[in-house]
């Protein structure tokens, strides 16, 4: 489940663990210790089993799975009822900032537009307002509000627009110190992802900040601000885990067959990496961390180019990247860019004679058909990569959108829905299995809880948070696993915004994901349409979450 820096995109949860299994991953058995899993946490279903408890689970708990009763696979273990009565009567009251017997204060960050967004905007021809994103926030704070178990509080959803930039440092902290000492806020849904600076200032006030707060941090950045900072993205040490097992161990520096000019189509792969940076340099952070992956597989990249986002000087740094790629004697160009550039970039290649392979690593849109359709196509017919994104769903099968229809019998109010429902999701999630005494220490503990041992399957992201074996450490981010694109540009369809046109990303293998260490060793066959899928307009048996009668009627 991922957000990006800029509105668009997508979005956890299976099988239960075995209580030991539980207790090994979270370190629990301290009693009375809510941040190792100890007895002050709720006792969930398959807790109760395994100890032989009777527990009248109430109406929101699907006893035949043990998991709350909502059509999605995403649904958490059921835990115990709070009924709020006799001795369970206290819920703590006011057990950190932002939370009281009553509520939970949850500040609904909401950027000022750039331009990454405004280009999306215009591309996409979305007409959404900052108005129809927070109501679709709000539904679906409203429907895990009814289902999940909060302990007897509610959620107050306040909006604070930012004073500046999403890259502007001085605003961003600005902005943290109005929703820790203004608004009073236990959370932030969201931040300027492009400086680390809101974030920061937020842990250091003893405030979560849920979402796309920070955008490619390492996981020393979260680890130095455990247990406030919780990203919808994979870390950059994670990710390039799934980089460095396509690059290295797919393609190799075996001959470049999928290049567009037929001299480079039978060399050996040499790679150049293309990558947007920012000030701080985090993104160079990112592609070393790759580089370092892919070097396990004995395949080192020729150059490193990056570049910024600057329109005024895009065409020039475009010719110049496309003859230092061409005089380097790259052959398949990896792309970690922005949504925007690659549009220039791609036309500068085609203006040099220059068809290289070009190999995304799904970052920031350009794994996207909105986005696919505005690069040059001579040169995108060669394209594909790793994207970290369910396969695509029409919307009127899409378990994230249905879950507003099936409460309210209404679609979500915005297109932008995918992206919406990410922040509330971890956030339930983490409250739901935390229990009454919700501080970040238990809301981190919740997470550690949620099982780790759901399948995976193309339309929905693996989901796991602390020490399960998935990734080395512990885990502070969401999803786990990831996909093989590539880009049809012969066959037409639907955008993620629901535009018609001509060319789309298939998803290679119909859309098997895979877990870090799951990575294929037999070839993923690309550019073949009878082993791909595209936009998915009918879930599998295994995509298909459960039927629940609604209560929209």
């Amino acid at each position: 489940m991922r957000r990006r820096p800029f509105p668009l995109f997508v979005a956890v949860l299976a099988a239960s663990l075995l209580i030991a299994a539980v207790a090994q991953a979270t370190g629990a058995g301290a009693a009375g210790d809510p941040s190792k899993g100890g007895s002050a946490l709720p006792l969930t279903f398959d807790e109760a089993k395994a100890q032989g408890k009777t527990v009248d689970w109430g109406p929101n708990c699907d006893t035949t799975t043990g998991k709350v009763a909502v059509p999605t696979g995403y649904a958490p273990p059921c835990v115990e009822p709070w009924t709020g009565t006799g001795k369970s009567a206290d819920n703590g009251g006011k057990t950190a900032p932002g939370v009281t017997a009553d509520t939970i204060t949850i500040a609904l960050y909401q950027a000022q537009p750039d331009l990454l967004q405004q280009s999306f905007f215009e591309a996409s021809g979305s007409d959404e307002s900052l108005a129809a994103e927070k109501q679709t926030t709000q539904q679906y704070v409203d429907f895990f509000s009814a289902h999940y178990e909060l302990y007897g509080r509610k959620i107050q959803l306040v909006t604070l627009k930012a004073s500046g930039p999403p890259d502007d440092d001085v605003a961003a902290k600005a902005d943290a110190i109005k929703v820790a000492t203004e608004l009073h806020a236990f959370a932030s849904f969201g931040g300027p992802g492009q400086t680390a600076a809101y974030a920061e200032e937020l842990a250091a006030r003893g405030v979560l900040c849920v979402g796309d707060c920070v955008i490619a941090q390492p996981q020393s950045f979260l680890d130095a601000h455990f247990p406030y900072v919780w990203p919808t993205t994979a870390s950059p040490e994670q990710a390039a885990l799934h980089w460095a097992a396509f690059v290295g161990g797919q393609l190799g520096t075996k001959l470049a067959r999928y290049a567009g000019s037929k001299d480079l189509a039978q060399q050996k792969r040499v790679y150049g990496v293309v990558h947007y940076d920012d000030d701080a340099g985090n993104f160079s952070k990112s592609v070393a961390s790759f580089e370092r992956q892919l070097a396990k597989y004995k395949v080192k990249t020729k150059v490193t180019i990056p570049y910024s986002l600057d329109l005024a000087t895009a065409q020039q740094d475009a010719r110049n990247i496309v003859a230092k790629l061409q005089s380097s004697g790259v052959t398949s160009v990896v792309l970690a860019g922005d949504p925007v550039f690659p549009s220039i970039l791609t036309k500068e290649a085609t203006a040099q004679g220059y068809f290289p392979e070009w190999v995304v690593l799904g970052y920031a849109f350009t794994d996207t058909t909105v986005f696919g359709r505005t690069y040059d196509q001579q040169q995108w017919a060669h394209a594909f990569g790793v994207s970290l994104l369910p396969a695509r769903t029409a919307d009127d099968v899409d378990e994230l959108a249905n879950v507003i229809t099936w409460q309210t019998g209404q679609p979500p109010a915005a297109k932008t829905f995918r992206e919406l429902v990410q922040a509330p999701l971890v956030f339930f999630t983490g409250v739901h299995l935390a229990g009454p005494n919700l501080t970040a220490k238990t809301f981190a503990a919740g997470l550690a809880r949620y099982p780790a041992d759901a399948p995976t399957v193309p339309t929905r992201l693996h989901l796991s948070w602390g020490r399960h074996g998935i990734w080395p450490g512990r885990d502070l981010t969401g999803g786990d696993d990831a996909t093989v694109i590539w880009w049809d540009a012969k066959s037409s369809g639907t955008d993620e915004v629901g535009r018609d046109g001509k060319g789309i990303w298939r998803y290679a293998d119909d859309g098997a994901r895979y877990l870090p260490k799951g990575w294929p060793k037999q070839p993923i066959k690309l550019f073949d349409p009878s082993t791909s899928t595209g936009v998915i307009t009918q879930l599998t048996p295994a995509e298909t979450p459960p039927s629940y009668p609604s209560p929209a009627g």
